[in-house]
């Protein structure tokens, strides 16, 4: 698994073995997942539903465009992709 910092707030990590991002937004917080597409998660605080991270399975096999028509924050996906690839 690696992990990486984006900003100060904005961590993600991937699992090589399974084809999985993470991505980790602010504190960690006991949330839920929405799917808002086959694969495609986002994660709600409990608390007061503020975002609190993604998860994208077979993460790259998607299309990016199609990934960032559903998730409502913007991320550096291909500063992503340098990193893991």
């Amino acid at each position: 698994m690696f992990v990486q910092n984006l900003q100060e707030n904005v961590k993600y990590s991937y699992d090589y073995d399974h084809d999985v991002l993470y991505i980790y937004l602010g504190e960690p917080k006991v949330s839920y997942d929405d799917e808002v597409a086959p694969g495609l998660f986002i994660r709600f605080s409990e608390e007061d539903d503020v975002i609190t991270g993604i998860v994208i399975m077979d993460y790259k096999k998607r299309d990016i465009d199609l990934i960032r028509k559903y998730i409502p924050i913007n991320i550096n996906f291909h500063m992503i992709n340098q990193q893991i690839h």
